[in-house]
């Protein structure tokens, strides 16, 4: 499947967007037929791991894992990861990462995200000329999963554009999974719901979280996420 980029796009109008606040969120982004393809391969394919802080470095865990530990065991490590959560640190949510490497179906995602086509429109609607491949990882906010307020910003690894691609069809807001964004005070700002195949793109120093996922939400908030490196 050769991924498609809507040409019913217009560029120009969410570059304007975007140099007004350094963010934008782009609807509609693929064609319908590549959207529902992205959609059944990541579903039939994806395999998420649970990605979380313990004892003070990232871990992952399988759902077969998790359930295998002693009843006693997993309280534990979901009441340290709330422990730090309340301190406002770290997230639990399923991901399966994708890069250069990935095979099959899930690699042709990586492919199309790296592709002149992509990085020719994230470069036109941000402004970057010398952004390169990103670094990504497909996500699953299944119910009481969250991800806390931080930056993106990460110095080393020349991050300069976050992005979100929503794949969730018919996301109500009341389930939560929100893209919550901060004011430098601490204080809200604003959120935009995961509308369905919309690609929500800022600057890596905007401060942001995912909001907790309901437990009555039905079904988890599938997205592809990440970010453009500068290589200059």
């Amino acid at each position: 499947m050769s991924y498609q980029i809507s040409t019913e796009l217009d560029p120009s109008c969410w570059a304007e967007e975007y140099r007004r606040d350094s963010r934008c969120r782009v609807h509609e982004f693929l064609t319908a037929a590549s959207a529902a393809e992205m959609v059944q391969a990541i579903t039939g394919n994806a395999r998420f791991r649970q990605a979380h802080i313990a004892d003070g470095e990232y871990r992952e865990l399988s759902r077969e894992e998790f359930s295998s530990l002693p009843l006693a065991q997993r309280q534990q490590l979901v009441r340290n990861v709330y422990s730090l959560a309340t301190r406002g640190v770290g997230f639990w949510y399923g991901r399966h990462g994708i890069n250069s490497g990935t095979k099959d179906a899930l690699g042709e995602i990586y492919q199309w995200l790296s592709s002149d086509e992509t990085l020719k429109l994230v470069r036109k609607i941000s402004g970057i000329p010398t952004l390169g491949a990103p670094s990504a990882q497909l996500t699953a906010f299944a119910p009481g999963d969250f991800l806390t307020r931080h930056r993106d910003d990460v110095t080393s690894e020349k991050r300069k554009i976050a992005f979100v691609l929503n794949l969730t069809e018919g996301w109500h807001p009341d389930w939560g999974g929100l893209l919550q964004f901060f004011h430098d005070s601490g204080e809200t700002r604003d959120s935009w719901s995961p509308l369905f195949n919309s690609l929500c793109l800022f600057d890596v120093k905007h401060v942001h979280s995912v909001t907790c996922v309901a437990p009555f939400a039905p079904r988890a908030r599938l997205a592809i996420s990440g970010w453009f490196h500068d290589h200059a």
